[in-house]
């Protein structure tokens, strides 16, 4: 049986980065099964890591990345933040950050719409981790078109990317 090739296909993102379009999600991995999952998948060719706070597997996820030797700058790493206190966005990326044992991430998602459909507020501080260089890019995740459009009419700011499931 010959090695799985992964696909090298990716987008730009507004940083100018690219975005693998392929990604190792890691929702459900725990423990050394996510540390595992995590070495194996960049061992074949992944490139994109997809974590969020809410899994639990940050730490572990960023062991993987460090135990496969594949340099962090050839590495798209995605996490996401759960809609909530504003004032703890910042916070929640140090931690996840650390966690990651990275001093940025690629790509930072607000998990889902908070309650008010927008999160207006929560979005004005992944604004500023942007500028503070702690995320590359940041976006949302299963937001409707008419979130986006809110959020972006009361910002100024259209998300990068929204992250929607498709299976």
């Amino acid at each position: 049986m010959g090695r799985m090739t992964v696909p090298p296909r990716a987008v730009p993102l507004p940083s100018g980065a690219a975005m693998p379009l392929l990604g190792l999600g890691t929702w459900q991995l725990q423990d050394q099964q996510a540390t595992d999952a995590t070495r194996w998948a960049l061992e074949a060719g992944y490139r994109h890591l997809d974590t969020a706070t809410m899994y639990r597997n940050e730490r572990e996820v960023g062991e993987g990345l460090r135990a496969s030797g594949v340099a962090r700058d050839e590495v798209f790493v995605t996490t996401k933040f759960r809609p909530g206190r504003a004032d703890a966005a910042l916070d929640t990326l140090r931690a996840s950050l650390a966690a990651l044992g990275t001093d940025r991430v690629d790509l930072w998602l607000i998990h889902a719409p908070p309650d008010d459909g927008v999160g207006a507020d929560v979005w004005r501080a992944f604004l500023q981790a942007r500028e503070a260089g702690l995320a590359v890019d940041v976006g949302v995740s299963n937001y409707s078109l008419d979130g986006l459009d809110r959020l972006t009419e009361l910002t100024g700011v259209t998300p990068a990317v929204n992250q929607i499931r498709w299976s």
